[in-house]
């Protein structure tokens, strides 16, 4: 790969428009939620996976029904995401804010 390729690469990455809100983990048996705000999606579902997988998620309650039910015994989704232009118009507050509201419409939902 030519410098010309990385930097066109760069700026597409820069350009990018990530999904920013609020993920969630479910588990299909038990109906329990584990929310979470992220700034992009995509990435944060493969971020859990990859570590429930391989049995190292940071949360225990979330890491033990994933090594019962395994991973098709759960579901990942948005729950919520935010509209925006531009990447730093997106405030860690406009998260937090968005994260709360969530948990109040479930408040069954754990944050994870």
């Amino acid at each position: 790969m030519d410098k010309a390729q990385k930097k066109e690469m760069a700026a597409e990455w820069k350009e990018r428009h990530p999904e920013i809100g609020v993920a969630a983990v479910k588990c299909l048996a038990t109906g329990e939620e584990f929310y979470q705000t992220t700034r992009d999606t995509a990435t944060w579902f493969n971020r859990h996976c990859f570590e429930l997988n391989s049995n190292h998620h940071r949360n225990k309650q979330l890491q033990e029904l994933w090594n019962q039910y395994g991973e098709k015994g759960f579901e990942l989704s948005v729950v919520s995401d935010l509209k925006y232009e531009e990447l730093d118009e997106v405030s860690s507050d406009d998260l937090k804010e968005l994260l709360g509201l969530c948990l109040m419409e479930n408040p069954a939902a754990k944050k994870l």
